[in-house]
């Protein structure tokens, strides 16, 4: 159950860094299927490496926080495809965690509607991944407006296993009849 604390949103900055850190490992530690990266290649890199992803490094890229109080409980991250000519107009949803005493309120929802709103404003096609044994997650992603273009085959793997993903597409630019159906 959620804290009587307030819940709010910001982009993450410099000084956030190390919370940034703690909870992205700890959702590697509970679902390493979910996530492009391993816990040892993540600590490999020390806190620059959060502080690196929080500054970004081509222009309108973040990562968003959802705060219970002053606690870190949600993050998610947006990021430029490319700065190429033919691909800026591209931008990736990544790095989506959120404790497990805040899921299944309005904490991922508004933490992802947040990244969505920023996205708009940077580019046309938002993309992103979701493993396909989450069902769960794959659900939320259809019910915010996602579409699903394809699976990736064997896209992770983890301790000897193999993982499919979907592929997320949010299209700005298309209109409600345009935007792709869901596969799932």
């Amino acid at each position: 159950m959620p804290s009587p604390l307030p819940l709010s949103f910001r982009r993450l900055v410099a000084n956030d860094a190390a919370a940034f850190r703690d909870l992205r490992i700890a959702g590697i530690v509970e679902h390493p299927e979910y996530f492009g990266t391993s816990v040892s290649d993540e600590e490999a890199g020390g806190l620059p490496l959060f502080e690196k992803r929080i500054a970004g490094s081509q222009e309108g890229e973040a990562v968003f926080g959802a705060f219970r109080g002053a606690r870190l409980v949600g993050v998610a991250g947006f990021y430029r495809v490319s700065s190429s000519s033919t691909m800026r107009h591209r931008g990736d949803l990544w790095g989506v965690f959120v404790v497990p005493e805040e899921r299944g309120g309005e904490t991922a929802e508004r933490l992802i509607r947040t990244v969505i709103g920023h996205a708009r404003q940077h580019v046309d096609v938002l993309t992103g991944h979701v493993t396909t044994t989450n069902v769960h997650a794959r659900k939320f992603y259809s019910r915010l407006g996602f579409g699903f273009s394809g699976i990736e085959t064997k896209n992770l793997k983890v301790g000897g296993r193999y993982y499919d993903q979907e592929i997320l597409v949010m299209d700005f630019t298309a209109t409600s009849s345009e935007t792709p159906p869901s596969t799932s």
